[in-house]
């Protein structure tokens, strides 16, 4: 059972927060450990599991990219393996070089003074990744979208280097 299933949703990225929300804590209190009224552990471990695997399924597809993500990887592409026929694809020569260029920009951007207006343009560059792969699920190209999303990753590192820098 994949975590759109177990949350009664949709498999889809467009999915109505509260809807989800309440289908989470319907499922949630049902599934509660303290439900279990036996003393039979097995019962007891059974739902300390499904309360476990609810609780991971609310907290992917509570969040936009969590949930791009689990789609992408729902399609076939495992974004964290390396695997080059299931895992992430590999991004083009021409792209790398981008984000060598991006972080010469930190370096000029931290010496100038400049970091938080680079911030915002790399955080739009990644909203804008993010758009694209969920465009790209949305047209059903899981290929693309993982792209998109490996894109959006290398642009979620340099933001975290940038706050470092802050």
């Amino acid at each position: 059972m994949d975590h759109f299933e177990r949350l009664g949703q949709p498999r889809q990225h467009a999915l109505d927060r509260d809807a989800l929300e309440r289908a989470y804590l319907e499922r949630a209190a049902a599934a509660h450990p303290d439900k279990v009224l036996s003393d039979d552990s097995s019962a007891k471990r059974a739902a300390m599991e499904a309360a476990a695997a609810i609780n991971e399924a609310y907290q992917i597809l509570r969040s936009p990219v969590k949930r791009a993500e689990y789609l992408v990887k729902l399609g076939g592409r495992d974004l964290d393996s390396s695997d080059p026929s299931v895992g992430a694809p590999q991004m083009p020569q021409t792209f790398l070089l981008e984000m060598i260029e991006h972080r010469e920009r930190v370096s000029e951007a931290q010496a100038q003074g400049g970091l938080d207006e680079l911030r915002d343009d790399v955080e739009d560059q990644e909203g804008q990744a993010l758009a694209r792969a969920v465009a790209a699920l949305t047209a059903e190209d899981v290929q693309a979208a993982a792209r998109h999303l490996v894109v959006r990753r290398y642009l979620q590192r340099l933001l975290d280097e940038i706050d470092e820098l802050d």
